[in-house]
């Protein structure tokens, strides 16, 4: 009984890989499938004709996962240890910062024409201000202002003399520019003299001038 049993597991097992071998064979005429034989060569079907040829390409996703992988394994090339501090030059570098010094802070932007609502914020709160002199020679020099503001605004011009009390000589009438500064190129002075003098301008008929400063020819 046992002998006969053995025999037919062989044979079952015998028909279903026949059956197996015979069913994958027959998918694959009747679908007419393509046989690949080598990667550049030419493919053909079960009936015979033959395909374009494939050549294999890297899509662009495998081709970054390389160029990524290659980074990495030149990262590994990089020792990183403490000899830079040991260094000679490392130990010579110097902190070469430049303080900045706070400054009084002047309008949002200085090329906007001035008007009732844009004075500039001089921090003394004058509505005229005497700046410094410029290009200062043996008998010429040019004189500085600003003004905050343009409304009433008739005059501006410029005040100077040889005494801080006195004051005597005014220059013509001064146009100013569009931000509220004003110059006067003043000449015919004495060589090796100190000079006073102020900016001045006519606001709602008050005359009005900045403070006093002095300069002295070369």
């Amino acid at each position: 009984m046992k002998i006969i049993y053995n025999k037919f597991l062989i044979i079952s097992t015998i028909f279903l890989l026949v059956g197996g071998v015979y069913l994958y064979l027959s998918r694959d005429l009747n679908s007419g499938a393509i046989v690949s034989v080598a990667f550049g060569s030419s493919l053909a079907s079960s009936n015979g004709t033959e395909s374009s040829p494939i050549t294999p390409t890297l899509g662009n996703d495998i081709a970054s996962d390389i160029s990524f992988l290659t980074t990495l394994v030149a990262l590994k090339q990089i020792k990183i240890d403490i000899s830079l501090f040991t260094n000679k030059s490392f130990n010579k570098l110097q902190n070469n910062a430049v303080k900045i010094e706070s400054v009084v802070a002047g309008r949002v932007n200085p090329f906007a024409p001035i008007d009732a609502n844009s004075i500039i914020n001089s921090g003394s709160g004058q509505t005229v201000i005497t700046d410094q002199p410029t290009q200062i020679t043996d008998k010429t020099a040019i004189l500085n202002g600003t003004i905050n503001t343009i409304n009433g605004v008739t005059d501006t011009y410029f005040a100077y003399g040889t005494s801080a009390q006195s004051i005597t000589g005014t220059t013509g009438i001064v146009k100013q520019s569009l931000v509220g500064t004003f110059i006067k190129n003043v000449s015919g002075l004495t060589t090796k003299t100190t000079y006073f003098f102020k900016a001045c301008a006519k606001v709602n008929n008050i005359a009005l001038c900045g403070e006093v400063i002095s300069f002295t020819t070369k």
